[in-house]
C-alpha cells in the first residue's frame, strides 16, 4: 500500500526480522476485513497510515521464528497493520509479537481459520461470554448472512439452543444463514412494528438471546421480542 485511498500492489518487499519478544510467521492464509479496508482508505479513525505498508490484520501461517513456540507449529496471528507503523499478513512473511500468536489443532484447514478469524471470535464471545446461552434458549442472529452472524448461527447450535432465527437482508445472505444451521430465516423489510411481529412469530414468541452486528431497525424490532432477563 503506498497511497490511502489507492489500490495497492504486488511489489517485492524486505523479509521482516523476528527481533526480541517477536515471531516470524510464513503465512498460507490471510483474509481481508473490513478493517483492513477502512485503514487503507486513509479515512480510519486511527488516522492516516504510515505508507508505505503490508495491509492484513490477520492470518495464518507457519512459525520459522520464535521464543515461545517451535518452528513449524502453525498459529493463528493479528497484526496492528494500518493502525500503526508496521506491515501485516498480505506477504509471504509477517513479524508480530509474541503474544499475538494463537496455536491452532489440526483438523481444519487454513483458508477457513484464516476466514473465521476475529469474527468466530465475536460471535462465540457474544454467545458464551456475554449471553451466558443456556440448553435450550431461543437465539436470534441478525445480519445472519455475513461472517460474524454465520458463525453465531453455528456456534448457537453447537451450544444447545433450543430454537435458532436468522435475520437476513438478501437471498444470497438468507441461503447462508440456512447452510449455517437456522431453523428459519426472516427476511428483512417493513416498519419496525411489521418486522417485530414477524420475529416474534419466528421465535415462538420471545427470543432469549439477540447477536446483533447491524444495530439500526433490526436492533430496535429485535428489542421488541426480548424475553424477561434475556442477554443482548
Amino acid at each position: 500500500m503506498r497511497e490511502p485511498g489507492r489500490p495497492p500492489v504486488v511489489g517485492e518487499h524486505p523479509d521482516p526480522a523476528a527481533g526480541p519478544d517477536r515471531t516470524t510467521v510464513r503465512v498460507t492464509a490471510a483474509p481481508v476485513v473490513p478493517l483492513d479496508l477502512l485503514c487503507a482508505s486513509g479515512t480510519s479513525y486511527f488516522g492516516r497510515p504510515a505508507v508505505p505498508y503490508v495491509p492484513g490484520v490477520q492470518g495464518v501461517g507457519v512459525v520459522e521464528e520464535s521464543g515461545v513456540l517451535p518452528a513449524g507449529t502453525r498459529v493463528w496471528f493479528a497484526t496492528s497493520a494500518g493502525m500503526a507503523p508496521g506491515d501485516g499478513s498480505l506477504a509471504e512473511r509477517c513479524a508480530v509479537p509474541d503474544a499475538d500468536v494463537v496455536p491452532l489443532p489440526d483438523g481444519v484447514a487454513d483458508p477457513a481459520v484464516a476466514a473465521l478469524g476475529l469474527s468466530a471470535v465475536a460471535a462465540w464471545m457474544s454467545l458464551t461470554w456475554r449471553a451466558r446461552l443456556q440448553s435450550g434458549e431461543t437465539v436470534l442472529v441478525l445480519g445472519a448472512g455475513g461472517a460474524v452472524g454465520q458463525v453465531a448461527v453455528g456456534a448457537a447450535r453447537a451450544l444447545g439452543a433450543g430454537r435458532v432465527v436468522a435475520l437476513c437482508r438478501s437471498d444470497a445472505a438468507a441461503e447462508r444463514a440456512a447452510r449455517a444451521g437456522a431453523d428459519e430465516v426472516v427476511r428483512t423489510g417493513g416498519d419496525v412494528a411489521a418486522l417485530a411481529g414477524r420475529l416474534g412469530a419466528a421465535c415462538g414468541g420471545a427470543a432469549d438471546v439477540v447477536v446483533d452486528p447491524v444495530f439500526g431497525e433490526a436492533a430496535t424490532a429485535a428489542s421488541r421480542v426480548l424475553a424477561p432477563a434475556a442477554g443482548w
